[in-house]
Protein backbone atom coordinates (compact mmCIF):
# COMPACT_ATOMS: atom_id res chain seq x y z
CA UNK A 1 0.00 0.00 0.00
CA UNK A 2 1.43 3.53 -1.27
CA UNK A 3 0.82 6.05 1.61
CA UNK A 4 0.77 9.65 0.25
CA UNK A 5 2.85 12.30 1.47
CA UNK A 6 1.12 15.27 2.91
CA UNK A 7 2.56 18.49 1.27
CA UNK A 8 3.72 21.80 3.51
CA UNK A 9 0.77 23.37 2.25
CA UNK A 10 -1.59 20.74 3.48
CA UNK A 11 0.40 20.39 6.69
CA UNK A 12 0.21 24.41 7.11
CA UNK A 13 -3.41 24.59 6.12
CA UNK A 14 -4.17 23.40 9.69
CA UNK A 15 -2.09 26.01 11.21
CA UNK A 16 -3.87 28.88 13.32
CA UNK A 17 -3.61 32.33 11.48
CA UNK A 18 -0.87 33.59 14.15
CA UNK A 19 1.32 30.76 13.19
CA UNK A 20 0.97 31.15 9.53
CA UNK A 21 1.53 35.00 9.76
CA UNK A 22 5.26 34.08 11.95
CA UNK A 23 6.18 31.74 9.80
CA UNK A 24 5.98 33.80 6.56
CA UNK A 25 7.18 37.13 8.87
CA UNK A 26 10.04 34.67 10.48
CA UNK A 27 11.74 34.20 7.41
CA UNK A 28 11.74 37.72 6.11
CA UNK A 29 13.05 38.81 9.30
CA UNK A 30 16.28 36.39 9.56
CA UNK A 31 17.33 37.89 6.14
CA UNK A 32 17.46 40.90 7.79
CA UNK A 33 21.11 42.44 8.61
CA UNK A 34 19.82 42.78 12.28
CA UNK A 35 18.59 39.90 12.57
CA UNK A 36 20.38 39.07 16.47
CA UNK A 37 22.19 35.78 17.61
CA UNK A 38 20.06 33.07 19.31
CA UNK A 39 22.78 33.28 21.61
CA UNK A 40 24.50 35.29 23.49
CA UNK A 41 28.41 35.83 23.76
CA UNK A 42 31.44 37.14 24.94
CA UNK A 43 33.13 38.71 21.77
CA UNK A 44 35.73 41.10 20.25
CA UNK A 45 35.28 42.58 16.97
CA UNK A 46 36.76 44.24 14.01
CA UNK A 47 35.63 46.13 11.12
CA UNK A 48 39.17 47.09 10.24
CA UNK A 49 40.60 43.59 9.56
CA UNK A 50 36.81 41.84 9.25
CA UNK A 51 37.11 39.58 12.20
CA UNK A 52 34.70 38.57 15.28
CA UNK A 53 36.56 36.60 18.21
CA UNK A 54 34.64 34.77 20.26
CA UNK A 55 35.97 34.85 23.90
CA UNK A 56 36.08 31.67 25.97
CA UNK A 57 37.15 32.55 29.39
CA UNK A 58 40.72 31.11 30.45
CA UNK A 59 41.77 30.10 27.25
CA UNK A 60 44.39 32.36 25.76
CA UNK A 61 42.20 35.75 25.61
CA UNK A 62 44.17 38.23 27.75
CA UNK A 63 47.21 37.08 25.58
CA UNK A 64 45.23 37.69 22.18
CA UNK A 65 43.82 40.81 23.39
CA UNK A 66 47.12 42.02 24.29
CA UNK A 67 48.47 41.05 20.91
CA UNK A 68 45.92 43.06 19.26
CA UNK A 69 46.60 45.98 20.82
CA UNK A 70 50.01 46.02 20.47
CA UNK A 71 49.68 45.47 16.72
CA UNK A 72 47.74 49.08 16.90
CA UNK A 73 44.47 46.18 15.70
CA UNK A 74 41.39 48.74 15.74
CA UNK A 75 38.87 47.62 17.50
CA UNK A 76 35.33 47.92 17.19
CA UNK A 77 34.12 46.26 20.36
CA UNK A 78 36.58 44.66 22.02
CA UNK A 79 34.66 43.54 25.60
CA UNK A 80 31.32 43.18 25.20
CA UNK A 81 30.14 40.15 27.48
CA UNK A 82 27.11 38.16 27.29
CA UNK A 83 25.75 39.67 24.00
CA UNK A 84 23.14 39.07 20.69
CA UNK A 85 25.16 40.06 17.56
CA UNK A 86 23.43 40.96 14.25
CA UNK A 87 24.36 37.80 12.40
CA UNK A 88 23.50 38.73 9.06
CA UNK A 89 25.41 42.41 9.16
CA UNK A 90 28.95 40.27 9.77
CA UNK A 91 28.17 37.55 7.34
CA UNK A 92 31.42 37.88 5.96
CA UNK A 93 33.63 38.05 8.79
CA UNK A 94 35.85 35.63 9.92
CA UNK A 95 34.64 34.11 13.25
CA UNK A 96 37.14 32.29 15.42
CA UNK A 97 37.40 30.87 18.72
CA UNK A 98 40.18 28.50 20.56
CA UNK A 99 38.91 25.59 23.57
CA UNK A 100 41.06 24.25 26.28
CA UNK A 101 40.85 20.58 27.67
CA UNK A 102 37.79 20.85 30.63
CA UNK A 103 39.95 19.43 33.57
CA UNK A 104 42.91 22.15 32.39
CA UNK A 105 40.44 25.15 32.18
CA UNK A 106 38.54 24.38 35.29
CA UNK A 107 42.07 23.83 37.40
CA UNK A 108 42.82 27.35 35.33
CA UNK A 109 40.02 29.24 37.10
CA UNK A 110 40.32 27.65 40.58
CA UNK A 111 43.54 28.56 40.74
CA UNK A 112 43.00 32.25 39.31
CA UNK A 113 40.23 33.15 40.29
CA UNK A 114 39.85 30.91 44.01
CA UNK A 115 43.25 30.98 45.15
CA UNK A 116 44.38 34.35 44.57
CA UNK A 117 41.89 36.43 43.37
CA UNK A 118 38.08 35.29 45.45
CA UNK A 119 36.45 35.77 42.48
CA UNK A 120 33.19 33.95 43.70
CA UNK A 121 33.38 36.43 47.15
CA UNK A 122 33.18 33.42 49.47
CA UNK A 123 33.22 34.45 53.23
CA UNK A 124 36.35 34.30 55.20
CA UNK A 125 35.03 31.18 56.87
CA UNK A 126 34.51 29.25 53.43
CA UNK A 127 37.17 30.53 51.29
CA UNK A 128 40.17 28.08 53.08
CA UNK A 129 37.46 25.27 52.17
CA UNK A 130 37.43 26.22 48.75
CA UNK A 131 40.84 26.62 48.39
CA UNK A 132 40.95 22.81 48.16
CA UNK A 133 40.49 21.85 44.76
CA UNK A 134 38.01 18.69 45.53
CA UNK A 135 35.88 20.84 47.66
CA UNK A 136 35.92 23.44 44.74
CA UNK A 137 34.29 20.90 42.58
CA UNK A 138 32.11 19.99 44.60
CA UNK A 139 30.80 23.67 44.99
CA UNK A 140 30.94 23.85 40.89
CA UNK A 141 28.67 20.78 40.91
CA UNK A 142 26.17 21.73 43.63
CA UNK A 143 25.96 25.65 42.93
CA UNK A 144 27.08 26.82 39.57
CA UNK A 145 25.14 27.20 36.50
CA UNK A 146 27.17 25.74 33.02
CA UNK A 147 24.75 26.59 30.41
CA UNK A 148 24.49 30.29 31.38
CA UNK A 149 26.50 31.20 34.19
CA UNK A 150 29.57 32.76 35.22
CA UNK A 151 31.97 32.74 31.79
CA UNK A 152 34.82 31.68 33.52
CA UNK A 153 33.15 27.99 34.10
CA UNK A 154 30.57 27.95 31.89
CA UNK A 155 29.97 24.96 29.13
CA UNK A 156 32.69 26.29 26.44
CA UNK A 157 30.56 25.10 23.56
CA UNK A 158 27.88 27.80 24.87
CA UNK A 159 30.42 30.44 24.16
CA UNK A 160 31.62 30.07 20.49
CA UNK A 161 28.62 29.95 17.91
CA UNK A 162 29.23 27.14 15.61
CA UNK A 163 26.70 27.80 12.97
CA UNK A 164 29.26 30.42 11.94
CA UNK A 165 32.96 29.84 13.23
CA UNK A 166 35.39 29.69 10.61
CA UNK A 167 38.18 28.22 12.77
CA UNK A 168 38.39 26.91 15.83
CA UNK A 169 42.43 26.82 17.70
CA UNK A 170 43.31 24.62 20.57
CA UNK A 171 44.97 25.77 23.83
CA UNK A 172 47.55 22.82 23.68
CA UNK A 173 48.78 24.15 20.43
CA UNK A 174 47.94 27.85 20.85
CA UNK A 175 51.06 29.38 19.29
CA UNK A 176 50.26 27.59 16.34
CA UNK A 177 47.16 27.84 15.78
CA UNK A 178 47.35 31.37 16.82
CA UNK A 179 49.92 32.33 14.12
CA UNK A 180 47.68 30.45 11.60
CA UNK A 181 45.00 33.09 12.11
CA UNK A 182 47.23 36.23 12.54
CA UNK A 183 48.05 34.97 8.71
CA UNK A 184 45.01 34.57 7.69
CA UNK A 185 43.57 38.22 8.98
CA UNK A 186 46.67 39.81 7.78
CA UNK A 187 47.89 40.97 11.34
CA UNK A 188 51.97 40.77 12.62
CA UNK A 189 52.26 40.40 16.00
CA UNK A 190 54.12 38.79 18.45
CA UNK A 191 52.78 35.78 20.65
CA UNK A 192 53.13 36.57 24.68
CA UNK A 193 51.41 34.09 26.39
CA UNK A 194 50.16 35.26 29.56
CA UNK A 195 48.47 34.06 32.63
CA UNK A 196 50.72 30.88 33.30
CA UNK A 197 51.26 30.88 37.39
CA UNK A 198 54.27 30.55 38.94
CA UNK A 199 55.04 26.80 40.42
CA UNK A 200 51.60 25.68 38.72
CA UNK A 201 51.88 21.58 38.58
CA UNK A 202 50.54 20.04 35.53
CA UNK A 203 47.03 19.83 35.66
CA UNK A 204 46.40 15.98 36.39
CA UNK A 205 48.08 16.28 39.53
CA UNK A 206 45.37 18.71 41.04
CA UNK A 207 42.68 15.37 40.45
CA UNK A 208 41.69 12.46 41.99
CA UNK A 209 40.18 9.67 40.49
CA UNK A 210 37.04 11.33 42.36
CA UNK A 211 37.45 14.79 41.41
CA UNK A 212 38.42 12.88 37.71
CA UNK A 213 35.23 11.63 36.79
CA UNK A 214 32.99 14.42 38.75
CA UNK A 215 34.42 16.65 36.25
CA UNK A 216 34.02 14.32 33.69
CA UNK A 217 30.23 14.44 34.72
CA UNK A 218 30.42 18.50 34.76
CA UNK A 219 31.57 18.82 31.08
CA UNK A 220 30.79 16.11 29.25
CA UNK A 221 29.23 17.69 26.62
CA UNK A 222 32.63 19.60 25.85
CA UNK A 223 34.79 16.99 26.37
CA UNK A 224 32.82 14.70 23.60
CA UNK A 225 31.73 18.05 20.93
CA UNK A 226 36.00 18.99 21.31
CA UNK A 227 37.54 15.52 21.60
CA UNK A 228 39.10 15.38 24.73
CA UNK A 229 40.83 13.38 27.16
CA UNK A 230 42.29 13.48 30.28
Amino acid sequence: MIKTVKTDEEFSSKLSLPSLLYQKSSHFFTKMSFYPSNVRYALTISQEKKFIFFRVAKVGTRTILHLFKNANVELTAAHPYDCHYPVNKYKEYFKFAFVRNPWDRLVSCWLNKVVRSNLYHFSAEMLPRMQEFENFVDYVVENMDLECGDLHLRFQSKLIDFNHIDYLGRFENFTADLEEVLDILGIEGVIEKKGASPGRKGYREYYTDSTKDKVYKLYKRDIKIFNYEF
